[in-house]
């Protein structure tokens, strides 16, 4: 639990993009797809 407040704070500290990018990564870890989908680079 300790990881997901510190996620949390970092959330909330992030910029708008850095937002999406983690919900995009939240919506997949619940639908359960796999991680290796790295085709839109965002750096």
């Amino acid at each position: 639990m300790n990881e997901f407040k510190r996620c949390m704070r970092v959330f909330s500290h992030s910029p708008f993009k850095v937002r999406l990018m983690l919900l995009n990564m939240l919506c997949d870890m619940i639908n359960g797809k796999p991680q290796q989908n790295n085709d839109n680079p965002s750096h």
